[in-house]
């Protein structure tokens, strides 16, 4: 095996990566918030107390668990993307745009440019971002609602509904941090 078809070779099995785990990432961005809307619509009449926060622990634990593992793939998947297109670029693949010089499908992806209503730049961090956000931000109220409910304190769904915006907001902020690493 020469050194092109070694390159070549290595250039597969890095797009087998890509594309398994974008496939990973699409089932999760599927899956995660289905689970976290049907559960919050499920649970929300009146439930006892234990039921809203056993529930609500065992899916906010389960969400939790699962961004961690999708934080650790994107690290995976940035790493190959940028292999990828190194791979491209010493293969030579001619651009796609129909350009001069070497390129290739991932050398010549558009950036960030693209903006929603012309202000918020698009990228997958910020969608993975805001799906999880939302998804924790369900589970969060459930928790809160059931403890409040629990000790009795007044308003226990309203405050739910704060703490579980709080936690939105944070776990958005959090990962735009860790995507600006």
């Amino acid at each position: 095996m020469d050194a092109d078809d070694r390159l070549r070779l290595d250039y597969e099995q890095t797009m087998q990566l890509v594309r398994a785990l974008t496939d990973i990432r699409f089932r999760l961005l599927a899956f995660v918030p289905t689970i976290a809307a049907a559960a919050v619509g499920f649970l929300g009449r009146p439930r006892p107390a234990v039921e809203l926060l056993s529930i609500g622990l065992l899916g906010l634990g389960a969400t939790f668990g699962i961004l961690i593992y999708e934080l650790r793939n994107s690290q995976v998947f940035d790493a190959a993307l940028h292999r990828a297109k190194q791979l491209e670029r010493t293969l030579g693949l001619p651009a796609v745009r129909g350009g001069e010089g070497s390129g290739g499908v991932l050398s010549e992806s558009p950036g960030d440019t693209v903006r929603l209503f012309g202000v918020l730049p698009l990228s997958q961090g910020r969608g993975l971002a805001l799906v999880y956000g939302a998804a924790l931000a369900g589970w969060s109220y459930l928790v809160a609602w059931g403890a409040l409910r629990a000790i009795d304190v007044g308003h226990p769904r309203a405050i739910g509904v704060v703490i579980g915006a709080v936690a939105a907001l944070a776990i958005i902020l959090e990962i735009e941090r860790i995507n600006r690493l």
